[in-house]
């Protein structure tokens, strides 16, 4: 690992590589926001999804495109040939929306679990109104998948799921545009317990507000707890979380976490232990920004691991890879190309010292 700095961290200090470029979008003349999941198969085995996004419309920040991914067959070192998702790219040429994959899970009966984000292309920038999310399932690695099936009754976005002890949870924020702008606007988990066969909603995530609310993500700790934070536009440097003992039937504790450098889009993990929260620094900075934590709510000042760009770069997201008995995180995030919105995609290994 060519290292480009070391953090010290609440817990450990970790080692970070330098960034490698995985896709050249600028290439082909593509973008790639918002489709960013990974996922651990096993064996040495890591599927890695992209978007494939018009590089004109929206100046490149669209959801405008379809999904592929990539097969790696050694711990993500290398990655195979792009395989385009058939559902994805029908739903974009019938002309109405687009289908994006923002987070997948892999269950332990081999299935992998994709939700797809319905964006319309009624506006002349990004996304929005959504439709109602679906999902859609693999049984044999990728190469073929099953018909799509509404996640919920709600238009929304689906920002997060995990998959824990055989049973599957996804985060939908319950609105159809992207800010929240009333107590109607909510955080909703679904759950599975037949491998996504089926969901159910499981609850409403009680934060104090929603107004000016999006993104999120969740994560369980080493005891079982669920976290669920949320990105809040109003107040950068807050970010709201909500924490279950109970697998989300009750909610013991809400709050807000203080992050000096603020975050956009947080994507959490826990490696070794520790808390790592990822994403990219609000405000006027722009640059990719880390932060580590013990418990999940009390982080650290923050670092910031790759420099400024402009506004649009460093959406996220990461996938535990383990090999010899050791876990490493690898990261993958955006990153702008020339005067525009466009984005390539980047790589970055941590790992625990």
């Amino acid at each position: 690992m060519n290292n480009k700095k070391i953090i010290k961290g609440k817990v450990k200090d970790i080692k970070l590589s330098e960034p490698i470029l995985y896709i050249d979008n600028e290439a082909r003349n593509r973008s790639g926001h918002m489709g960013h999941p990974m996922l651990n198969l096993g064996n040495g085995k890591i599927i890695d999804f992209n978007s494939n996004v018009s590089s004109i419309r929206c100046d490149g920040h669209s959801g405008f495109g379809w999904m592929e991914y990539r097969l790696s067959e050694d711990y993500g070192e290398t990655f195979g040939d792009f395989i385009e998702i058939p559902y994805t790219k029908n739903v974009l040429l019938d002309g109405l929306y687009s289908a994006i994959i923002e987070t997948a899970v892999a269950c332990d009966d081999g299935s992998i679990v994709a939700f797809c984000n319905i964006f319309s292309q009624e506006n002349s920038v990004c996304c929005n109104p959504y439709g109602k999310p679906t999902y859609i399932r693999s049984m044999d690695g990728g190469k073929t998948w099953e018909n799509a099936k509404t996640l919920s009754e709600f238009e929304g976005r689906v920002y997060a799921s995990r998959y824990h002890k055989g049973s599957i949870y996804t985060l939908e924020f319950c609105n159809r545009e992207v800010v929240g702008a009333n107590e109607n606007d909510l955080y909703r988990i679904f759950m599975s317990n037949d491998n996504g066969k089926s969901f159910n909603e499981l609850c409403v995530v009680p934060f104090e507000s929603t107004k000016g609310r999006f993104y999120g993500t969740i994560q369980f700790d080493m005891n079982d707890n669920l976290f669920v934070y949320a990105y809040n536009e109003n107040c950068e440097e807050e970010m709201d979380y909500a924490i279950s003992k109970d697998f989300g039937k009750t909610w013991c504790k809400t709050g807000v976490c203080y992050l000096d450098k603020k975050i956009r889009n947080p994507q959490v993990a826990i490696l070794d232990g520790q808390f790592i929260l990822h994403g990219r620094e609000a405000g006027n900075i722009n640059s990719f920004v880390l932060y580590t934590s013990e418990d999940g709510i009390n982080w650290d000042e923050g670092s910031r691991i790759v420099d400024y760009h402009p506004a649009v770069s460093f959406y996220s997201n990461n996938v535990i890879v383990t090999k010899d008995e050791k876990d490493r995180l690898l990261v993958q995030y955006s990153q702008t190309y020339k005067e525009s919105c466009c984005v390539n995609i980047y790589h970055m290994w941590i790992e625990s010292i």
